[in-house]
């Protein structure tokens, strides 16, 4: 049985956020909630060739953005911290579905994220 896509291209705000729909979609189900729990700490990860990428990953050579990159391939967006949230929220809905535990955990995570990017300013 294959899994429900976690963001569909009708739910993007642009189509040049489609590196957050595969980045979202590419996240094995086992390995969802370890992402999330990296968020929170502000480190990227990837998949294949599609991954999300915070300030502090970078090497001090790198150029420094603001807000949250998501590449696939060479293709690259930087959302801005209000947008990554949006896209996260949907994710999170689709992956706990109706599992009150994973809910739970996965919107305390959530919780967490929105205190360290979005309450902060």
């Amino acid at each position: 049985m294959l899994r429900k896509e976690r963001l569909t291209e009708a739910e993007l705000l642009s189509p040049q956020d489609f590196p957050v729909k595969t980045f979202f979609n590419a996240i094995p189900d086992y390995n969802f909630e370890t992402v999330i729990q990296q968020m929170v700490l502000g480190i990227g990860s990837g998949f294949n060739a599609t991954g999300c990428l915070f300030p502090d990953d970078l090497d001090p050579h790198e150029e420094k953005f603001e807000g949250i990159m998501f590449y696939l391939h060479k293709e690259e967006v930087i959302l801005d911290y209000e947008t990554f949230y949006f896209y996260l929220i949907k994710a999170c809905r689709i992956y706990v579905g109706d599992s009150s535990i994973q809910k739970e955990i996965v919107y305390s995570l959530v919780e967490k994220i929105k205190e360290k990017y979005i309450a902060k300013k």
